[in-house]
Parts: structure tokens; C-alpha cells; sequence
């Protein structure tokens, strides 16, 4: 996609080459991207620009997405929808509550989003709380003393809302804003369907259903949903945010994942005949696509 990114076919295929948490650009050897300090993981300068590492710059973003959803879509958002936390956590918090999660989150390359149901309820989660420091060219803790860590318990679900299993929902940390914004809406649309006063919890949706249906409402949240995206190319000659935001549009769009770029294919394709109420409702009350 990008056509300045040339990486020699051995190196590419060496585990340790380490690809931007952002954009999937690999880092390159003699210039290194921003460090993370977290599993390894770094960040390219363009993604760097937008980079979102604190759960206090997500939760607007996630109610800008039921917005969206709301008035552009016209969906119903549920009662308790817009007060679900939402946690920009690190990828080991992520992946350990993937393991014992039915839902995988959003998968283009890792797993970065997850929506947590009535299970997860009283445990405690570590939220990074992090600074760029520009003179070591990497994230460190907001407070030394506490070393850049708070810690959230999921709350009963009777606390939230009574008629939901939907506790709170997980981010990845170190993400672009606007691949932030892709993943919440992914999100969004998983609390959704699990919150719709048809949803039966005990007959869950096949997974290229659901998944294919919250990957189309991630594309067009990216498609119309954003401000526009500035254009102009960073000092390091990287993509704009503009060029990233098409970069993440193409990530959906040309997964060959049978779960998540199948099912978005085929969701597309039915929400342009039916729209995205028809669609959504249809999948919650029969739990498989329409057969137009």
C-alpha cells in the first residue's frame, strides 16, 4: 500500500523485525520509531502524530462513534450505551482477556479492541497512563512514583446497566486516532448487538456475522465519520494522516480472514440493498445474514 515501504523478502519474513503498532510499516534499522515500553511494541513518527495512550482521549472518540451511529446511521443507541468505560490498556491486559473471551476483537493484525461482557465483572485492569519524552524517543510514565500505572475494576453489570452484559470495552494502546476510531466503532457495534432488547446471549451470532457487520460499521465510521484528514507529509517524509486513514479503509477492505474481511464483504453488500437498521436487526433476531 505504501510505495516507499521496500524491506528485503528475508528480513520481512525475520520475527524480529518489528513493524509500526500503527500502520504495520516496518521499523527501520537505522532509524528507530517511537518505543512503547510495552511488549516490544513501537510506533512509527506519522502514526506518532495522533498516537492515543490514555483512556481519557478514547471515551470522547467512543461517544463521537454512538453520535455517528445515532444521527448518521440512524441506530438506536441503547439505554447505558454511552456510559460503558472505555480502557486504553496494554497488549498483555488485551490478550489475556482474549484467551477467555468468545469475541477476539478486531484482528487486522493483532488483537486491538475487545468488548467485555458480564464474566469479566471485578476484575481489576492496569491502564497505562504514559508521556512522550522526546529525548529518549519513547513513552514513560505520566508519574514516576506510580510508574505510569491506575488500575480500573469492571464494575456489576447491575451497576451499568441492568438489561446488558456488556461491562466495558478494551482498546489497545499506541494506536493512531483514527485507527482508534475504527477500532471503537468495531467495538461499538459488538455492544450493540449484545445490548438490543432481541439479542438472546444464550444463541450467539456465528462469528462472520457479527464481525462482518462491526468491521462495515468501522469502515464507515473512517469513510464519513472523521473530521478531515490533514494531507500534509511529516518531516520524516512518512504517510499523512490522510494517506494512514486510507491505509486502514484498505486493511478492511482486502482481509482475506474468512471471519472478518468475508463477513465484511458480505455485510457491505447487503447494507448497500437494505441499509444498516434492516441489516442489524435482521442478524440479531435470525443470527445469520438475510438471503436477498
Amino acid at each position: 500500500f505504501f510505495d516507499n515501504e521496500c524491506m528485503c523478502p528475508i528480513h520481512a519474513l525475520n520475527a524480529v523485525a518489528r513493524r509500526c503498532t500503527g500502520c504495520h510499516r516496518f521499523e527501520p534499522s537505522g532509524s528507530k520509531f517511537a518505543e512503547l515500553g510495552d511488549h516490544d511494541r513501537c510506533v512509527c513518527w506519522s502514526c506518532c502524530r495522533t498516537v492515543i495512550v490514555d483512556s481519557d482521549d478514547a471515551q470522547p472518540l467512543y461517544i463521537r462513534v454512538l453520535d455517528y451511529m445515532e444521527n448518521n446511521l440512524d441506530l438506536p443507541i441503547w439505554d447505558g450505551m454511552r456510559e460503558i468505560p472505555v480502557l486504553v490498556v496494554g497488549h498483555d491486559t488485551l490478550n489475556d482477556r482474549t484467551k477467555d473471551s468468545a469475541h477476539h476483537g478486531s484482528k487486522q493484525i493483532m488483537t486491538r479492541g475487545l468488548c467485555l461482557s458480564e464474566h469479566h465483572m471485578g476484575r481489576r485492569f492496569c491502564l497505562p497512563k504514559l508521556k512522550y519524552d522526546s529525548h529518549s524517543s519513547r513513552f514513560t510514565a505520566v508519574d514516576a512514583e506510580g510508574k505510569g500505572l491506575t488500575f480500573f475494576r469492571i464494575p456489576d453489570a447491575s451497576k451499568t446497566n441492568p438489561n446488558t452484559n456488556v461491562t466495558a470495552i478494551l482498546c489497545l494502546s499506541g494506536t493512531p486516532h483514527d485507527l482508534t476510531a475504527s477500532i471503537l466503532a468495531h467495538e461499538a457495534t459488538h455492544a450493540w448487538i449484545k445490548m438490543h432488547p432481541d439479542f438472546d446471549a444464550a444463541k450467539p451470532l456465528p462469528p462472520h456475522v457479527e464481525e462482518g457487520c462491526c468491521q462495515l460499521i468501522a469502515h464507515l465510521f473512517l469513510t464519513d465519520g472523521l473530521d478531515p484528514a490533514d494531507k500534509a507529509i511529516g518531516p520524516d517524509g512518512g504517510p499523512s494522516d490522510e494517506k494512514l486513514r486510507q491505509y486502514f479503509k484498505f486493511a478492511i477492505e482486502t482481509d482475506e480472514n474468512e471471519v472478518y474481511g468475508e463477513g465484511f464483504r458480505r455485510a457491505g453488500a447487503l447494507f448497500a440493498d437494505i441499509g444498516i437498521l434492516p441489516l442489524l436487526s435482521h442478524v440479531v433476531m435470525y443470527r445469520e445474514f438475510p438471503l436477498l
